[in-house]
């Protein structure tokens, strides 16, 4: 990835989750109209994912992203439950836009009541 330029000289960031949790920040804030400090934001990278689950992934036709999750938990209804906003590894089904996002590409997939899933690609930095 560092040499396509994708990741950075040190790829902490990318590999263990911190750019994903300062983008999952923004986009909380975009979203709910709540400040979720970056720091607060628990978060898990990749290092411990191998290459058997990559394999066990496949074999359920699914993958494996770095996903930045942030959702109102919720029993009656969109405005009533706390903010959960985290980082971890997640299954990822092959047929889901979350799953074409390759190289330095970005996704974000948006559930609401009203809309149903709204879906934005576009190129990360490089």
């Amino acid at each position: 990835a560092q040499d396509l330029g994708f990741a950075e000289a040190d790829p902490t960031a990318d590999v263990e989750g911190h750019d994903v949790r300062a983008k999952i920040a923004i986009l909380a804030k975009l979203a709910f109209g709540t400040t979720v400090p970056v720091e607060t934001i628990p978060c898990m990278g990749i290092t411990n994912v191998s290459v058997v689950d990559f394999a066990y992934a496949k074999s359920m036709g699914c993958t494996i992203k770095l996903i930045g999750t942030a959702v109102r938990q919720s029993k009656f209804g969109e405005h009533d439950g706390a903010l959960s906003v985290y980082v971890s590894p997640k299954l990822v089904p092959n047929d889901h836009l979350l799953a074409s996002a390759t190289g330095c590409g970005n996704a974000v997939a948006v559930d609401s009541a009203n809309l149903g899933t709204a879906s934005y690609t576009g190129p990360g930095a490089r």
